[in-house]
């Protein structure tokens, strides 16, 4: 869930050159809770026809959902 961070650390490398390891007939699906732009880039670059199926709009949370922060000191983190 967290491409966007693998790919600031350097992991692109990384991840075309298992892509390359695969068969070329392949499925291949990426599920994100938040799907910035550069991963969005690179699944065009990657996929053939990708297919984008989103529940909400972009940066918003479902109205069916209740979000609670919850407080607490570091040492109980």
């Amino acid at each position: 869930d967290e491409a966007d961070r693998m790919l600031d650390m350097g992991f692109i490398r990384d991840i075309k050159k298992v892509l390359a390891l695969l068969p070329k007939k392949k499925q291949t699906l990426l599920f994100s809770a938040t799907f910035s732009n550069e991963i969005k880039r690179l699944s065009n670059d990657l996929l053939n026809s990708p297919a984008l199926i989103e529940v909400a709009q972009r940066n918003t949370a479902s109205e069916r959902v209740t979000q609670v922060v919850h407080l607490v000191d570091k040492s109980r983190k």
